[in-house]
């Protein structure tokens, strides 16, 4: 019975492929080392130069400085609504109502249907607050109706004391004087409005003189 030859052995000149098995996990923790070492240099240098560039706080302002902001704000609110209530003292006005609007042609327009002129309106209103001492005094408070006609082809105004006058026409003419001179000159070509003619009211009460 023949025997099998037996394995021929490595040449002395080639290592053992045995020898390579231990060198890869050698070179893992040398690796993991590197990328350690790595990371730890960039948060070295990103952290200094993070606190160096990053934007100062602004210092927040004191309580009391808040304090001093908000008082000069309530005496300015203050002072507005003292300068409001002095323009209005002395007369009261309802709201505008329009009694009529008209254009060429047959048939009418319900007042209800009719646009405000506001540009009329105002002027109207601060003038009447403007020109209070005008107005005639007495022992018991006056009403007086200010009725104002508009007609734009005409480019013309035409201001009057209604029937709902409390006082004579007489007493009212100086009053109606000086608020018609205190009405601005309108630009008829740049109010927005429906209708060629309107015609407007306001009531104005104004309380009794108590030296009377």
């Amino acid at each position: 019975m023949n025997s099998r030859p037996p394995f021929p052995s490595s040449p002395p000149s080639q290592p053992s492929p045995y020898r390579y098995l231990g060198r890869g996990g050698g070179e893992r923790p040398v690796r993991l080392q590197i990328i350690i070492a790595l990371v730890a240099g960039l948060i070295v240098v990103a952290v200094p130069l993070y606190l160096w560039r990053r934007p100062k706080p602004e210092s927040i302002p004191s309580a009391d400085a808040a304090t001093a902001d908000a008082g000069a704000y309530a005496w300015d609110a203050g002072a507005l609504a003292d300068a409001g209530a002095a323009a209005d003292e002395g007369v009261t006005l309802s709201p505008f109502t329009t009694i009529k609007c008209e254009n060429p042609g047959p048939g009418t327009t319900p007042p209800e249907r009719c646009d405000h002129v506001t540009f009329f309106e105002d002027a109207l209103a601060r003038a009447i607050r403007d020109n209070v001492p005008c107005a005639p005094s007495g022992k018991t408070s006056i009403t007086v109706s200010y009725v104002l006609e508009m007609d734009f082809r005409r480019k013309r105004t035409n201001l009057y004391a209604g029937k709902s006058t409390t006082v004579s026409r007489a007493k009212t003419k100086e009053l109606i004087r000086c608020v018609k001179r205190a009405m601005p000159t309108p630009d008829w070509g740049t109010i927005p409005h429906q209708y060629v003619k309107y015609k407007i009211n306001v009531m104005a009460t104004y309380p009794a003189n108590e030296s009377f």
